[in-house]
């Protein structure tokens, strides 16, 4: 539906080659009727201030915020919005009123992949977030707010793990315990576990060997375990659960829905998931 005022919404992000978000973004607007086109731009770190004027001046209608920019685009925005208030992690930004506000679906949206797809419910469960950026920050906060009963981070950066767990206590009074990968305690922390998240970049392609390094064989046999990375479809990590006999849920279904919330925010209207999600497995798996 061709109004000849073509709106423009774009991906920030490095690296953002890898990315199928313009295909769910487009498709979505073609199944809406939306008269807008989403394109993908790589922004180094030190071009995100002037990525983000750009927005205001070329008058971008939305825009989505990724690795790894999801903290530090905060100070270029007039105002923080729902989840992105309270974590600090911005994945969508929505122009509205000259001013540029924050969003962030990830949590709501590895939620409702969570419970649509795995069938699971987060409350009570015990969950371990591997990693302590933008997006763990994002489902850290939010699992706390769906009463889970045991959150352990585990980071890279002890310091940057540390400030997170901090912020959990301030904001929320929960006690989230922070390791690092190198944690002698971690086969404790699996051995708990009913539900392990990947939140890291590792496992992303091209770099399909690599994943954290985490004692999955410890897991018992009722955890599920979570990538948030979707390209590939089945990471390294995944495979190793799999092997082990534990139940995967891939990422794809996250990025689905957190564009479906983006999406929504942006236009009022809700997009179908499922011939979204059709047609992002079939660019992966080249499924017909």
């Amino acid at each position: 539906m061709k109004s000849g005022e073509q709106r423009l919404f774009g991906l920030f992000g490095d690296p953002v080659g890898h990315s199928l978000s313009p295909y769910l973004q487009n498709e979505a607007f073609r199944l809406l009727g939306v008269d807008g086109v989403y394109l993908k731009f790589r922004i180094k770190r030190e071009e995100l201030a002037t990525a983000i004027a750009a927005v205001r001046c070329l008058n971008f209608a939305g825009v989505n915020i990724t690795i790894p920019h999801k903290e530090k685009v905060i100070p270029y925005l007039d105002q923080l919005a729902g989840d992105a208030f309270l974590t600090g992690s911005v994945n969508t930004v929505v122009p509205e009123g000259g001013k540029l506000i924050g969003y962030s679906t990830d949590g709501e949206g590895f939620l409702l992949s969570l419970r649509n797809e795995a069938g699971v419910e987060p409350a009570g469960k015990r969950v371990v977030i591997l990693g302590a950026g933008g997006a763990a920050r994002a489902l850290a906060f939010r699992l706390v707010q769906e009463e889970v009963a045991a959150l352990d981070l585990v980071g890279r950066d002890p310091e940057k793990t540390r400030r997170l767990t901090a912020e959990l206590q301030e904001k929320t009074g929960f006690p989230a315990s922070g390791h690092t990968f190198a944690s002698p305690h971690l086969p404790r922390v699996a051995a708990a576990a009913d539900l392990v998240i990947n939140a890291t970049p590792l496992g992303m392609a091209p770099d399909l060997l690599s994943k954290p390094v985490f004692p999955l064989a410890a897991c018992p046999g009722g955890c599920l375990v979570a990538d948030l990375v979707y390209n590939p479809l089945e990471t390294a990590f995944l495979k190793e659960a799999d092997r082990l006999g534990l139940a995967t849920l891939s990422g794809l279904g996250m990025l689905v829905y957190q564009g479906i919330l983006a999406c929504r925010l942006w236009t009022g209207r809700t997009p179908p998931f499922a011939p979204l999600y059709r047609l992002l497995k079939q660019r992966l798996t080249g499924e017909k």
